[in-house]
Formats: structure tokens, C-alpha cells, sequence
């Protein structure tokens, strides 16, 4: 079947080791947008990660993000499909995080916008350990005094948690803690972190149910990704691709694995489907 529909994670898929995107996979999609196929960013990120010259591509109407927990109009700026964590349970999670004896960054996202604290904001190189990375962070929060005090003042119901470890056996304990609470969904997309979402809030749910809305059968979706947050997504598209740099569990299910991130594997399978209409 013809692909009309590629959902494409952004952080080690189609964004370098130096979070920029290359431009052989800016010039493949703008070749499937020009033969109609609908091109959907499908990240952790906020709107605000979303690089300028990726949303500003013909084929880009419409983005999946905090891993699935909104689905926007880029055009309207309107969110057409949620799934959000409720704050008395948002509150809770990040009340572990701020009451464990590690020590642990955590974000909260409301309203397509991360939240941390000038203790984290100040000495983000304590939790990330490349300037793309931290140059990201600092981009996409704002700092206020106390998140979990803004949580509860705005209480409006949460995008996504993030936590940032800087040991790894901590964060394999608060895995375990989490993964006791019923109602969420724990995921990863870098080695120390934790990416916590409301139960349903995943990128492969959010695919489906935007390609049904836009009439688009499953079988005629596409989806690439290299983290465990991808998983969802490679599972359920048509077609779901690895990326060579991803983990090992996400290529095993795959349908195909790709070049890596930085040798622009994403644009290599496109423009077999584009010459041939077909994998090879």
C-alpha cells in the first residue's frame, strides 16, 4: 500500500548527535510532501522543541508531542486530541522525585510548556552532559520558584513528567517506585532519564488516531524512531523503521533498521520508497 502518512521521532531520528536536522532529510521530505504525504513530528518535546525549519516544511500540519499526550494543528494552534495526567497524580509523582534522598531534575509540562526551578535551570550540566542538550532544556522550561506550588496553583492537568538522574541506580529505583501507580505510562528517550505520561498518552495511539481522523488507514503509515518512547510508534504504524543508533529492543521489533541518525538514515529509506515505491 501506497505510504500517505510518516510519523518521524526528532532526538537521535531525524535531529544529529548535534540536534540539528540534516539537510538530506529536509530535502527527502519536502519530496513526499510534494507527492501529498502528510509529514507528523513525533516527540517528547513540547512546541516549542519543534526546530523552525522542520515546521516550516510543506507536508507539516500536524505534530504529536510530550510523547503523544497532544496531538496540534499547527496551523490552528489548536490541540485536537489529549491525554493528560490528572494533578493530584502529577503532584504526587513529582513529590517522590523532591522527596527522594538521589538527587533528580524534574520538569513538569502544563500546557505545552516545561516548568523546573532555578536549581536545575542554573546547573543543568549536573543532568545533561552535551551543550545541544542543555542548550535544548534551557529553550523549552521556564523557571519558577517552585513547580509542584505551580502545579497545584494552575491546576490544569499535566502534559508529561521528566526526570533527569545523574545516577543510574537511582533512576532504576524511581522506575520501580513507578512503576507501582496505576494510571501512567513510564518511558525513556535518553539514558537518564524518565518520561512519565498519562496511561494512553503514547505516540503510537496518538498515529493511529490522527491517520483515522484524516482517513488515512494504518497500513498506509509509516513510523521512525530510535527509544524506548518510539516503541508504541514502530509497533503500530504500517511500516515502523529503527534507526541503527536506537536500542536493541526497539530494532527487534522494527520492520527495518536504518542508517543511524548522523548518516541520515531516515532519508535513505525515503528515497528508496520515492525511485522505487518499495524496501528494499
Amino acid at each position: 500500500m501506497e505510504i500517505r502518512l510518516i510519523a518521524a521521532d526528532m532526538d537521535g531520528t531525524l535531529l544529529d548527535d548535534e540536534k540539528k536536522i540534516p539537510e538530506e532529510n529536509l530535502r527527502v521530505f519536502r519530496e513526499c510532501a510534494a507527492r501529498g504525504i502528510e509529514i507528523v513530528p513525533a516527540t517528547g518535546r513540547t512546541m516549542r522543541g519543534l526546530p523552525d525549519e522542520l515546521r516550516n516544511l510543506p507536508g507539516v500540519h500536524y505534530a504529536i508531542l510530550t510523547n503523544g499526550a497532544q496531538v496540534v494543528d499547527l496551523a490552528k494552534n489548536e490541540i485536537i486530541d489529549s491525554c493528560r495526567i490528572p494533578v493530584a497524580l502529577a503532584e504526587k509523582i513529582m513529590m517522590m522525585a523532591r522527596t527522594s534522598p538521589d538527587e533528580i531534575m524534574y520538569d513538569v509540562y502544563i500546557g505545552g510548556i516545561g516548568y523546573t526551578m532555578p536549581e536545575f535551570y542554573n546547573d543543568i550540566y549536573k543532568y545533561v552532559s552535551s551543550e545541544g542538550l542543555a542548550e535544548l532544556v534551557r529553550r523549552t522550561r521556564d523557571s519558577v520558584p517552585d513547580n509542584i506550588a505551580y502545579l497545584k496553583e494552575r491546576g490544569q492537568d499535566a502534559d508529561k513528567i521528566n526526570m533527569f538522574f545523574c545516577d543510574m541506580d537511582a533512576r532504576k529505583r524511581m522506575r520501580e517506585e513507578l512503576s507501582k501507580i496505576p494510571g501512567i505510562l513510564v518511558s525513556s528517550s535518553i539514558p537518564n532519564n524518565l518520561e512519565i505520561n498519562a496511561e494512553g498518552a503514547d505516540k503510537g495511539g496518538a498515529l493511529i488516531r490522527l491517520a483515522a481522523r484524516l482517513g488515512i488507514d494504518r497500513e498506509a503509515t509509516m513510523s521512525f524512531g530510535d527509544g524506548e518512547n518510539d516503541l508504541s510508534m514502530i509497533r503500530m504504524a504500517g511500516i515502523g523503521v529503527a534507526m541503527e543508533n536506537g536500542e536493541d529492543h526497539i530494532k527487534k521489533v522494527a520492520d527495518f533498521v536504518t542508517k543511524s541518525c548522523d548518516d541520515f538514515g531516515a532519508a535513505i529509506v525515503l528515497e528508496q520508497i520515492i525511485e522505487k515505491g518499495e524496501l528494499s
